[in-house]
């Protein structure tokens, strides 16, 4: 990995900086456990001959269904779906209660009616979509190896015979969380990668090319 390091200083201009680590990112790369995938050092092939030679990492890794989960959850449950949530979860549930009480005192069979209802809505507002995510997460986790090349202007992408390019000219969105970059690009697609596949003495230079190409997901 000392190579790479060398080959980046002489054949490739640094990404921007990004400021001084604060004390929780220190935290968080020593709290990323290693799943032992060694990185490679790869030549940028479709680099023209006028073009300036960069050395890139090529990574590769499988994904599992809980991964897919945190990521889709965290994509689709923005702050203000969750707020939405919890009030109707919670006026559900309290309108349930009080159908309830009142058929108690009054023994009216409509009321055990709309109390079912309310349960019903709660379950759909408050665990069906979860639900839902999970079972597609588990389809989607089908054990296919993903192999991705980062360079400092581009991440080459292949999955068998399908390859393509993500343009690291700030075109696309890009957030970090629970150990892993959830890369957001065009058409709604996104792409994930576990930081547990990225060996520790490249994982500052993987992270540098990507937060300096992308934009920060709001």
């Amino acid at each position: 990995m000392k190579q790479f390091l060398k080959e980046q200083d002489t054949n490739s201009k640094p990404p921007e900086p990004q400021g001084e680590k604060t004390p929780e990112e220190e935290d968080k790369e020593d709290s990323i456990e290693w799943d032992g995938s060694e990185a490679e050092l790869v030549a940028d092939d479709t680099a023209e001959v006028f073009e300036e030679q960069h050395t890139g990492i090529k990574l590769k890794y499988v994904l599992t269904s809980r991964e897919i989960f945190r990521a889709l959850r965290k994509v689709q449950y923005t702050s203000s779906r969750i707020a939405l949530s919890v009030v109707a979860v919670l006026l559900c549930a309290g309108t349930a209660a009080m159908f309830l009480v009142k058929w108690s005192a009054e023994k009216d069979p409509r009321y055990v009616s709309l109390a079912a209802v309310c349960i019903l809505l709660v379950f759909f507002v408050g665990v069906y979509p979860s639900l839902r995510m999970k079972i597609h997460s588990i389809r989607i986790a089908d054990g296919k190896e993903i192999r991705m090349k980062i360079y400092p202007d581009h991440i080459e992408m292949g999955l068998f015979d399908k390859k393509w390019e993500i343009l690291l000219d700030g075109s696309c969105e890009s957030l970090y969380f629970d150990d892993m970059i959830v890369l957001y690009i065009r058409d709604g697609n996104m792409v994930i990668l576990p930081l547990r596949c990225v060996e520790p003495a490249v994982l500052p230079e993987v992270q540098a090319m990507i937060l300096a190409g992308t934009q920060p997901k709001a």
